[in-house]
């Protein structure tokens, strides 16, 4: 991904797809969670609920039903295709315009980080995403991120 994203290639569906095998390797959501400090209670949560881990599969199952074409290029898929991609997975319409709209966030997040600034820019992002205030309900999160 590091090589693909410094020849300037782009972030594409396959890259999140790459990303979310990763995650599941690493024991799902509640795995990565309970790797982090302070994070044990709600890998505890994640575990229990196990609600987090379905959602990485129905995402999964998104991508797979998609051609390989549209997993390059995700801004030919249009309504029609839309459709297809919902009857293929299982899912809704609703449920790809997520994976999409989360394709583009972490496509911002993979720019910024390649360009100038590497970290820091991927941290404003990061920080802009979560509204600035860490996680909800968790006291505001860490102190401002310095480089």
């Amino acid at each position: 991904l590091a090589k693909k994203l410094k020849k300037g290639k782009g972030f594409d569906l396959e890259d999140l797809l790459e990303q979310f095998q990763q995650m599941k390797k690493l024991g799902g959501m509640a795995g990565m969670l309970d790797k982090l400090p302070g994070m044990g209670g709600m890998a505890q949560m994640a575990q229990q609920g196990g609600v987090a881990d379905k959602e990485l599969s129905r995402m999964e199952a998104i991508i797979y039903s998609m051609t390989p074409h549209e997993r390059r290029f995700p801004d030919v898929i249009n309504g029609s295709r839309k459709k297809r991609i919902a009857a293929g997975s299982g899912t809704q319409i609703p449920d790809i315009n997520r994976v999409l709209k989360q394709h583009k966030q972490m496509q911002k997040m993979m720019k910024k980080m390649s360009g100038k600034g590497g970290m820091k820019n991927m941290m404003r992002g990061m920080k802009g995403m979560m509204g600035g205030g860490g996680f909800p309900g968790g006291g505001g999160g860490m102190p401002p991120f310095k480089m």
